[in-house]
């Protein structure tokens, strides 16, 4: 990958739109007419004031606050597609159907019958009414990133004829980014991925991803008291941070990170090299007193800082 596929990519990313195939996600369809209040009680999340043609980023979480899934959440006039990873699509109908009591809710996997689209960058606000008119099931402005961005859902054989329908060149492009590109750049942004840089081992505040996918003023859900506590009442052990690392040798994941004296304190999770001339990016778990921005730390040997 070149650094000016790199630069052309961060652009869209930064000024239009980065598009990205998510055939990892599954789909679960949520129907009935308590469906909207009831999920909302059931993920970190608001539904509460969203209408169709809205959407939501969150978990689903534990009694005891650690993630079961991650969720992208669009609202249909009838139904609310739920993408999580298709490997949870299963647990996440048996924990969901746990607490299923009296309400007028149904649960189907609706896997093989959509196919989803993820957007980041600002330009992606202008993305749902396009995916619409091109025959979208739903579509939604989401930021899962702070840079903006958008779920957008089809048929699976309509895919291909809407990314060539809302890829564009100019001023904000938006364009569509592969695997190999994407991971070096949400590794630049700090963005960690689910299945890689956290997972059910992991509370939302340790894959640092509380300010997008937790919403601390609704009200009751299920694990919220143990997410809350962490929040207003503690922290974390452990965090996961951007690192810089200096020098252009790879960096394996998983290799350890130390202080200045020498202590593990964390490891790797992803690396990204060519994204940053005489620097490897990653992301890795520290603990929480070396998580802050600035902090001098050593990664397999190497001079690092989180960044």
């Amino acid at each position: 990958m070149s650094e000016n596929d790199i630069a052309t990519l961060r652009r869209a990313l930064t000024e239009g739109a980065l598009l990205l195939r998510a055939p990892e996600l599954g789909t679960l369809s949520v129907r009935g007419k308590d469906r909207q209040t009831w999920l909302n009680g059931m993920i970190t999340c608001d539904l509460g004031p969203l209408k169709a043609g809205q959407g939501a980023y969150g978990f689903a979480v534990a009694k005891t606050g650690k993630i079961l899934a991650e969720l992208r959440i669009l609202i249909d006039d009838d139904r609310i597609l739920v993408g999580a990873p298709r490997d949870r699509i299963a647990t996440l109908v048996e924990h969901f159907e746990h607490y299923l009591i009296m309400e007028d809710v149904e649960l189907e996997d609706t896997s093989e019958e959509v196919a989803w689209i993820v957007a980041h960058g600002p330009g992606a606000k202008d993305l749902p009414s396009l995916a619409r008119a091109h025959g979208a099931l739903a579509a939604a402005s989401v930021d899962m990133s702070g840079k903006g961005g958008a779920l957008l859902a089809f048929e699976p054989k309509d895919v291909d004829a809407a990314l060539g329908r809302l890829e564009r060149k100019g001023s904000a492009p938006v364009l569509l980014a592969d695997e190999a590109a994407w991971d070096a750049l949400r590794v630049e942004i700090g963005l960690g991925r689910w299945g890689k840089d956290f997972s059910g081992e992991n509370y939302p505040q340790e894959a640092s991803l509380e300010a997008f996918a937790v919403s601390f003023q609704k009200g009751c859900y299920l694990g919220q008291e143990a997410v809350f506590m962490l929040q207003n009442r503690g922290h974390v052990k452990k965090k996961l941070v951007p690192i810089s690392i200096e020098g252009d040798a790879e960096v394996p994941a998983s290799a350890e990170i130390t202080d200045p004296t020498g202590k593990v304190i964390g490891a790797v999770t992803s690396a990204a090299k060519g994204v940053e001339a005489g620097r490897v990016l990653a992301l890795g778990y520290v603990k929480y007193k070396q998580a802050a921005k600035g902090t001098a730390i050593s990664v397999a040997g190497r001079p690092a800082v989180v960044s």
